[in-house]
């Protein structure tokens, strides 16, 4: 995390969201038109260029050490992957990929 700015809630929100909408390995227009209504222009080009400079290994770190600032507790943990679950059904569907990605982040939060 030393290596960005501290997020704020909208920021951290915009990058799980771009973390389950590349979790079948591309983001579709579907997704991002998803995030972009829920945080603003600025703030998802903002993080679609941090993302995307990122290890995989980063951006997982980076998860779990908002996550405690964010979403210390069981039901707030609930909510962090209700918003994820939200984005992997942008596109309409729940691949493979992001049920796996679900069940790993399941175990990890």
């Amino acid at each position: 995390m030393s290596d960005h700015p501290k997020w704020n809630f909208e920021e951290f929100s915009a990058f799980l969201m771009l973390y389950a909408a590349s979790a079948d390995l591309k983001v579709t227009t579907d997704e991002k038109d998803a995030i972009m209504e829920k945080v603003n222009e600025e703030t998802f080009n903002k993080i679609w260029k941090e993302y995307n400079s990122m290890s995989d290994i980063n951006k997982i770190n980076t998860i779990l050490s908002y996550k405690g600032l964010y979403f210390p507790t069981a039901d707030r943990t609930n909510e962090l992957l209700d918003l994820m679950k939200k984005e992997f059904m942008a596109d309409g569907e729940f691949s493979l990929l992001e049920k796996n990605l679900m069940r790993i982040l399941k175990k990890l939060l």
